[in-house]
Parts: C-alpha cells; structure tokens; sequence
C-alpha cells in the first residue's frame, strides 16, 4: 500500500512538473468523456427511463391494428382472450376546451381512458381517487384527473380542487384526482387532462368505426412481445373468421416499449450519435496514448536506470497506468462539468418535447465512472507496454515511435472521416427537408387554431358565421393582407375514398385521397395560385352547387390533358350502407401544397372542399401580414375575444416557426453530428500534429545534416509532409470505405440523400485532407529553420 501511494505522490509530481502537457492531456479527456456522458444521458432518457413515474417501462407494450386504429368490440375481444397481458387499457386523444369561470378558457389535450390505465401504469394520484368501472358506465356523471401542471398553474395547487365542477368542451365534469409532478404518458403528446373512455351507445356495434387511436397493454411475468405478438396475431385471424363482413383485412399490430415511445427512426438516430460520440472518445484515447509516449520519450534514460538497477516491469507499467489514470480522473471531473452544461443545453432546445426528462442521473454517474477507468487503463497499457520494451543500450539514443505514431493517426483518422462523412449525409438530408418547396409561401403568415366549445356551438354548421365575420374582422386589422381557414401545410389530415364518373372502380380499389376543408382566402393567404378556374367565393354556401378545388397533382393523375374545370368527383362514406355526399363539382385548379408528408417530399392528390359547405375538421386559422406577425398577435387575439370571450386561442405563432418546431429533433440530431465531427476532427488534427512535431523535435540532427549537405528547405518540407500524409492517406482510405458500410444503416432516414453521397463524401474527405495539412505544415515550417550548427551540437 505505501508503495502504491508513492507512486501516486511520484504522479502527481510529475505531471505538476509538465504543466502543458497535463493540460493539454486532461482537457482532451474531460471533452471526450464529458460529451460521451451528455449523450449518454439524453439516450438513457430517451430510451431507457421511458415515461417517468412509470413502473418498468420496458413491459409496455402498445397495440393497434393494420388500420391504424382500434375498434372498441376489437379491443373487448382482446381484453378477454389475450393471456399474455396483465391487463389492456384502450386511449383516445382530443384537443378540450378546460374553463371554470376563473379565468380565460384554456385548450389541452384531454384523454379519454379505460379505467384500469393508471393501475396498469402502476401509478396513482397524488390527491383525491383514480377512475372506477362506474366511471365508464354510460350516464355516469362526468369526472376528470388533472395533470399535476394544469393544477399547479391553472389552480394554484389548492387542495380543495378535489371535488369542484369546471366545464370541458362545455361539460360539468368533476375534478376527481391530480397525478403526480411530471406524469405524462401517450408520448409524445403531452396529457393535460383524463377522463373514462365511455363508449357510445352504438359503439358496441362492429359496423360503427368507434374506438381508440390504439391500446396499450403489460406483459405478464414471463411472457414477451413475440409471444404476445404470436397470440395476438392468432386472435386477429379468430376474429377474421368469426367475423368476415369488419375483420377479414384487420390484423392487430403489437409494438415493443422501444418503437412505440421513441420510434424505429430516432432510435437509430440516438445510438448513432452514441457511435458517433465513442468514435470521439477513442480518438482523445489515441491522442492521449501517444502525449504518454511523447512524454515518456523523454524520461528514457531514467526508466532504463530503473529497469538497470532492478525494477520489474510490472513497476514501470504501474507506475504509468497510475499516473495515465490520474490523468483520467481529472478528466473525468472537469467532463462531468461539461456533462451537465452540455444536458442542460439539449433539454432546452427541445422546445415541443414536455415529457422526456434529459437529467443527468445515478446511470450516468456510473457510465461516466466506467469510461473514465476504461480511458485510464487503455491509454495507460498502451503507453506503458511501449515504453518497457526499451533497454539500456536502446535508450542511450532517441528511440524511434514512428510507426506506433502513425498507427495512431491513422486510427484517428478513419473515426475522424466516418465522423465526418456521417455528418455530411445527416445535414445534407436535414436541409433537404427543411429547404423543400411545400408550395406555398410561409413568410410573414400568422397561424392560431381554435377550439370550438361545443355548448355554444352544437354543430358545425353552427360554425360558419363565427368564422366569416371573423375572417372579415381579421383582414380589417391594420397590416393584414387576407384570412383563411384550413390545414396546417405538411401535416397529416384525413383521406376520404373518391370516385369518377369516367372512371368506373371496385370499392376495393377506390383511391383514398386527401380531403382539405378550405375557405375563401385560404390559397391567397398561403401564397398558392389557382392555376385553372377560380378559387372558392363568398357564394359557395350551402344552399348552392356543391363544388371542390383540385391541386395539379390530383387534375395530373386523373384528367391528363383535359380540362379539370368541369368535371365531377363525388366522396365515398367510410361506414357501409351510409348514403354517399353528393357530387361535387371541379371549379378550380390550385397549385401542389405539400400535405401528409413531414419529408416534404412529394405532392400528393388533393381535393379541397368549400368550408362554408362542409365546416368541421381542424380550425386553424391563416393570417398573411405586410409586417412582422408578431407584431399583429395581440389584435388577431383581441377581435377572436370581441367576437366570443369564452373561446379558447392556442398556437397563436407564425407558420414558420410552426413548421420549423416539426423538424426540432432532426435539427438537432444534425447540429450534434457536426458538432461531434468537428471535435473529431480538431482532435484528430491535434493529434497528427504533436505527432509530426515531436517527430521533428527527435530528427533534428537528421534535419540538421541533410541542411549542412545540401537539402533545401523544400526538400525538409517534403520529408515531413510525406511523413504526415501517409497515415492520413492510410486513415482516408479504410475510414471512406468503412463510411459507406456505417451509413448505410442510416439509408431509411435519409431524405433524398444516397448513404453514400458523393457530395457529403468528396467535402469530408477535403476538410480532412485541409486541416492535416495544416497540421503537417507547423512544424515542418519549424524543421525547415533548422541551424545546421546548432542541430549538429542537439543532445
């Protein structure tokens, strides 16, 4: 024990004695270990804690069917025969007006849930019950469970909220309980209220499309997600059997913890940056490795005493694996500072992501712990191997660590260039994306979507003169070009199954195409053109002749080389036996809008209804300024207060930080990759650099020499540029080839962008080649100034 701790006083005093070195080796380490640590922590969140306060997340399951929803007879047939689940709760999701009379109406996503969820989640509420079987009953007074949030600031935490009546969506409904701070599930919508799924009375018809966007369930000890998949998958074709007429095409669809919360696509996303952040770490470890070398070279003369005059080997490696780790837990202290900066950071840039927790937690205390002994130990080994394979007559001369050296480089080269390549094609497909013509123009547009209160409005019909007086109202405001209602470009909105006169379809192979619900200023407000026809006007009503606008792509599909104004296409009901609308008639052709597509990739058929014919749907509200929006928010939000007090604004925003908030994970993930690669390869140029300039440093006798005969100094810098390049050119070569096998995992989440992009491929391989280069040129700068006399007397 007292020699181990001489040791470490012997450590400590050599590495206070090279103040440069230790800097320099430690802040490499603390940047290498702290963003591995960060990352760590964002992807423990993402994909191993899971929802907080949930109990073993990991045995959640969620299920849906092919459809893409569940029926409610579909789910009680499950809930009976399944035997690998523990129990199985069925969730329905919808914007609700919340209000009380206390203060302005508020909207939030409200959930409908069967009773037992919370008992499956193994989570109960921190005031007042959990929802009953009676709950569920229909006729059963309305009760509701506040998110702890929605109590704390809407209520103000009062206890007495237990018991109250507020009004959702215009109904009495008694607050019953308040889940616990931070509860939230059905990610990634955040839940702000729940209420008991109570079926309608004609829900429990097989015939009526009632049910639930899908179910989720808890594996029994023992069972797993193939298995329960396995019995699912033999219920389905028991139902299909039993059931001909509503299940011959239904087959239920079990996703594992993993897809359901974070999805195929982010996963492969999240444990790509944890590769591509390893990829950093090895490249301190090899840059570290080879300062220990560096440092070592120069205490030669004194380990070969040692080992003289009788020390064992395993000393000497001791002795530097106690000083490479001391170096390492310094790292690790200063890392975990930046850890916890760099966590901080990411938590507040995700700016639509209320569920995910990103806190660096005992998880990542111990990753930290353990890469920062891994780091220690292997940089240590390595270094000590190298040096205790000298012997007395080797050190009494400069010993040569040039192809250890270049061995290093060249590693760090390879990750450097993956690194790079992967960021390339990441960017390259972000912008893709984020720079795709939508067809319309989202510049100077202000967006807000309303909650309609269905006590004061009933119908949808009830709908259209709250809006047209809205609408003129909106275009009154000084600034204001126009107004419109209608869908959220990008977004996904319904398909309603259409058919052609001309053009005779089985059921069976009816197209479903998407059905936007549009009103008169909508095109003009988004900036998109009708390019045949007109656009709908104010006497599109109800009494009049049912029409529709088609956008080209759907005019392209269906009417190639005729005139689309005219012609007549008539919806198809979704229930059978239901009496089809009536059919409508093509008025106009509008430019392609990007619909149904986060990709923004390709235009889709699209049919557009007059809003005052068929109000109903999503009511997003457009407005398109000569000035900044915001600086019009305030009086768009004051007429929707003149006009109705008790009516809910939400989303009040401009349109492009709309459709910019779609693609904030995607955004980040990329600003990472570059981050990280440009890390790696400031590292990786660090490191060919103090490997050149310590090769220098033992060759200037050599330089000194081939000066006093002769050499010029292009001849200097062509030595140790040749020196320089060819692990670099080593390094290039294998980490291009390994970067079309490692990008080719991302392939599915690639916009528009080939795995092996040339572009991304030729930019990586130039910035590489650049900052070597620029790594080589310093001190074969510094060689090339060489005194002859002075080089000759060196050492």
């Amino acid at each position: 024990m007292n020699t181990l701790f001489q040791d470490l006083r012997y450590a400590l005093r050599t590495l206070r004695k090279r103040v440069g070195f230790t800097t320099v080796a430690v802040t490499m380490l603390a940047l290498g270990i702290g963003i591995n640590t960060a990352v760590f922590s964002v992807i423990n969140s993402a994909l191993f804690k899971g929802w907080p306060l949930v109990q073993r997340n990991d045995r959640i399951v969620q299920i849906t069917t092919n459809r893409g929803s569940v029926n409610f007879p579909d789910f009680e047939d499950w809930r009976s025969q399944a035997r690998s689940f523990q129990g199985i709760a069925l969730i329905r999701g919808d914007h609700r007006t919340l209000s009380d009379g206390a203060g302005t109406p508020e909207t939030h996503y409200t959930t409908a849930v069967s009773p037992n969820m919370f008992r499956l989640l193994g989570v109960k509420p921190v005031l007042g019950r959990d929802f009953s079987t009676s709950d569920e009953q229909p006729g059963a007074p309305a009760v509701i469970i506040l998110r702890y949030e929605v109590w704390a600031n809407r209520f103000g935490a009062n206890p007495g909220i237990i018991g109250k009546t507020v009004r959702v969506d215009g109904v009495p409904s008694t607050v019953i309980g308040v889940m616990p701070k931070g509860f939230s599930f059905a990610y990634p919508w955040r839940q702000d209220l729940w209420a008991p799924l109570v079926p309608p009375a004609g829900a429990r018809s097989r015939e009526t499309p009632w049910g639930g966007p899908y179910a989720f369930a808890r594996l029994t000890d023992g069972a797993t997600i193939e298995s329960a998949r396995a019995e699912m998958e033999t219920i389905g074709r028991r139902l299909a059997s039993a059931y001909p007429g509503t299940n011959h095409d239904v087959a239920p669809v079990v996703k594992g913890f993993d897809d359901w919360f974070i999805g195929e696509g982010a996963r492969t996303l999240y444990k790509g940056m944890w590769a591509a952040v390893g990829f950093v770490l090895l490249i301190v470890c090899a840059n570290v490795a080879n300062l220990l070398i560096a440092h070592a070279t120069g205490r030669s003369r004194e380990i070969a005493i040692r080992l003289a005059l009788g020390a064992g080997r395993w000393r000497i490696i001791r002795q530097f694996l106690i000083e490479s780790m001391t170096l390492a837990m310094l790292g690790g202290v200063a890392g975990w500072c930046i850890a916890v900066i760099a966590v901080r950071i990411y938590a507040l840039a995700q700016l639509n992501d209320d569920v995910l927790r990103f806190t660096i937690d005992h998880r990542a205390a111990g990753y930290l712990i353990a890469i920062t002994a891994c780091t220690g130990i292997l940089t240590g080994v390595v270094s000590a191997t190298r040096v205790t394979e000298l012997n007395i007559n080797s050190a009494s001369r400069n010993f040569s660590r040039q192809h250890l050296s270049s061995l290093f480089v060249s590693a760090e080269m390879v990750l450097a260039i993956v690194l790079l390549a992967g960021a390339g094609v990441i960017t390259r497909s972000f912008l893709n994306v984020y720079r795709a013509d939508m067809g319309v123009d989202k510049q100077k547009v202000l967006m807000m979507a309303l909650g309609m209160v269905p006590d004061r409005y009933p119908t949808p019909e009830s709908w259209i003169p709250f809006f047209r007086e809205l609408t003129s109202r909106l275009e009154a405001i000084p600034g204001v070009e126009s107004a419109g209602v209608g869908a959220v470009p990008t977004e996904d909105v319904r398909r309603v199954a259409y058919e052609l006169p001309e053009v005779p379809h089985g059921k069976e192979q009816r197209p479903a195409v998407a059905e936007i619900v549009a009103s008169t200023g909508y095109f003009r407000t988004l900036g998109a053109r009708i390019v045949n026809g007109r656009g709908f006007a104010d006497s599109d009503r109800a009494s009049s002749l049912p029409v529709a606008i088609v956008n080209q792509q759907f005019a392209e599909r269906n009417w190639a080389g005729q005139n689309p104004v005219g012609k007549r296409l008539r919806p198809l009901p979704g229930t059978p036996g239901k009496e089809p609308r009536p059919w409508l008639t093509v008025v106009g052709v509008v430019s392609n809008i990007i619909q149904n597509d986060r990709t923004r990739q390709a235009f889709e058929p699209l049919v557009y209804v007059p809003f005052e014919q068929h109000p109903g749907g999503g009511e997003f509200v457009f407005v398109r300024t000569g000035v900044a929006p915001d600086s019009v928010a305030a009086a768009v939000r004051r007429q929707v207060y003149n006009l109705d007090p008790n009516l809910p604004v939400s989303n009040l925003m401009p349109l492009s930080e709309r459709l910019d908030r779609n693609y904030g994970f995607e955004r980040n993930i990329a600003t990472l990759f570059l981050f990280f690669s440009a890390v790696a390869l400031l590292l990786a140029s660090v490191g060919l650099y103090a490997s050149i300039s310590h090769s220098v440093s033992i060759r200037v006798q050599e330089i000194g020499v081939r000066v006093a005969i002769g050499a010029t100094s292009r001849d200097i810098l062509t030595l140790i540029f040749r020196q320089g390049i060819l692990p670099v050119g080593t390094g290039l070569t294998i980490g291009l080839a390994a970067s079309f096998a490692l990008n080719g995992v991302l392939k599915a989440l690639l916009v528009g962008v080939s795995p092996a992009d040339p572009i991304a491929m030729i930019a990586a391989s130039a910035l590489l080649v650049l900052c070597a280069a620029l790594g080589c040129w310093i001190p074969a700068r510094r060689a090339t100034r060489v005194d002859p006399v002075v080089a000759l007397k060196y050492q």
